[in-house]
């Protein structure tokens, strides 16, 4: 490719991406069901393979791991709003969380966020990117909740490679949860089915410095809900 169309096409992805984010439908903020009602945030970026560019998830995949089964649950729990790389579960029972995977989708924006395991790419114009992750990135999640709480799990940089060849475990089990017989080899996609990533940990910050803008960003992001005030 000639270097001097790069910036071009580089500015062109960038203005597509721009185009089709400023679509997407506000999300509305849960509301406060309970007096006692907890709710968790976490920031998460996912490094696409492609070096330079990033995404935002807007769903991040939770399973509460104080039952039996430890990290190996046989459902998940969707976060239910998301604000950029923020992403929250409201509302939700005191217990011990991890997070197991994250999701976002690129195309025509449909009336609703599909359900876990649902392929988006069909009859939608949209293509799904699942991102499964690694033993250490969940264990690394791992944090419990009480009533009346709001808790900051952290803020993570998340490497994808393409496929689930080489997955540990738990991926591998939140795959077959999230996503059961779905293609998951390297380069089916390119057959009409959507995209599959290993997940694993570049980053992590969970230091007062990081809880300190995560607590700042979270207030402005639900300015207006019961949930602010609450954000602390």
């Amino acid at each position: 490719m000639n270097v001097l169309r790069m910036p071009r096409l580089l500015a062109g992805l960038t203005l597509i991406e721009a185009i089709l984010s400023g679509c997407a439908t506000p999300q509305p903020i849960p509301d406060v069901l309970q007096p006692q009602s907890s709710g968790l945030g976490i920031q998460v970026t996912l490094k696409a393979p492609v070096g330079i560019f990033s995404n935002s998830p807007s769903q991040v995949y939770f399973a509460k791991i104080d039952d039996g089964g430890g990290m190996l649950q046989q459902s998940i729990i969707r976060s239910n709003y998301v604000k950029g790389d923020r992403a929250y579960l409201l509302n939700a029972a005191p217990g011990a969380y991890a997070a197991v995977g994250a999701f976002f989708s690129r195309g025509a924006v449909p009336a609703a966020p599909p359900a876990p395991g649902v392929s988006v790419s069909v009859g939608m114009g949209r293509t799904g990117y699942t991102t499964y992750f690694s033993k250490e990135l969940v264990e690394q999640t791992r944090i419990t909740i009480g009533t009346n709480d709001f808790v900051f799990i952290g803020s993570y940089v998340v490497d994808q490679s393409v496929g689930l060849e080489g997955a540990d475990a738990v991926q591998i089990h939140y795959q077959n949860v999230i996503a059961p017989g779905a293609t998951t080899g390297g380069f089916l996609h390119l057959m009409g089915g959507d995209y599959h990533y290993r997940g694993t940990l570049i980053e992590r910050k969970n230091d007062e410095q990081a809880r300190n803008e995560f607590v700042r960003n979270a207030k402005e992001d639900l300015a207006g809900s019961g949930w602010a005030a609450r954000v602390r």
